[in-house]
């Protein structure tokens, strides 16, 4: 994980941000730490709490970005003071304070932290049986991982456990944004999507239509939405592989809810019964 912090600087520099790194204020890579109360001085107490937050997730390079007045060096000492803490509960850590000499300069900001590339991204757990966690605290507002899902891959011999976690991302980005898209952005969203597939090494199709699921009994359905007497179709699955070997041969079935603009899965990683089985 990189992350970059923007600390001390005034509240009008936050919204040329939003305009121009959104996507990093909004994964969280970059942080913006406000005054405290009504001062124009840095809210140290909550930069800390950030800033050692991010360290046991597993951050490895710190960028702050730092406004500190004239003459005051108490605080700019207590932040150099929280960055040996830091470093101290984690070896691996790198930190890099850029002291900046005007409030204001949203400019140079930006400069900084696209210069620094920051990402929040951190390595996937090596095993299935913490996927339904991670799920839940990565992409709790764009996936539902249903209780059928759990019970499956408890079960799963399927070797390639780092695909299983990026095609999870694949469907709470790439595939959300295009379900998403407003008319003029669908065509650029259908290609990272189609991108993002063939980098994988993925295939997406329909898993079947309602007429044939049901020579299946229940087995492309799903009881949902959770807690109801209702039954959704799983229409949809992520492919690799055509071995009906478990270790080798993955699938993801799932449907998109349109109510709650949600992908759920509802089955993975291995085949559901189909009229060729």
């Amino acid at each position: 994980m990189r992350i970059v912090y923007v600390a001390g600087f005034f509240k009008h520099v936050l919204p040329e941000l939003q305009k121009r790194v959104r996507e990093h204020l909004e994964s969280g890579a970059a942080v913006w730490i406000p005054p405290y109360r009504s001062t124009a001085e840095l809210n140290i107490n909550w930069f800390k709490g950030s800033f050692l937050s991010n360290i046991s997730r597993g951050a490895t390079e710190i960028l702050v970005c730092l406004f500190v007045m004239r003459g005051n060096d108490d605080l700019m000492n207590i932040v150099q003071a929280i960055v040996e803490e830091g470093k101290a509960r984690s070896s691996e850590l790198t930190v890099k304070v850029e002291p900046f000499k005007n409030a204001r300069d949203s400019k140079g900001i930006i400069g900084a932290i696209e210069a620094f590339s920051p990402s929040i991204e951190v390595p996937p757990p090596t095993g299935l049986d913490v996927l339904p966690q991670w799920v839940e605290e990565k992409h709790a507002e764009k996936i539902v991982f249903h209780p059928r899902a759990t019970n499956a891959v408890k079960k799963s011999q399927y070797q390639d456990v780092p695909l299983v976690y990026s095609a999870i991302d694949l469907l709470a980005i790439e595939y959300r944004n295009m379900r998403m898209s407003s008319a003029e952005g669908l065509e650029k969203n259908r290609a990272n999507l189609d991108a993002k597939l063939n980098e994988l090494g993925l295939s997406l199709s329909p898993a079947t239509d309602a007429s044939r699921a049901g020579e299946q009994g229940d087995e492309y359905f799903v009881t949902y939405p959770l807690g109801s007497k209702s039954t959704k179709l799983l229409d949809l699955h992520l492919c690799k592989g055509s071995d009906r070997e478990e270790r080798f041969c993955l699938r993801i079935y799932f449907f998109w809810d349109e109510k709650v603009t949600k992908v759920v899965i509802g089955w993975l990683p291995s085949h559901l019964d189909t009229r060729a089985t």
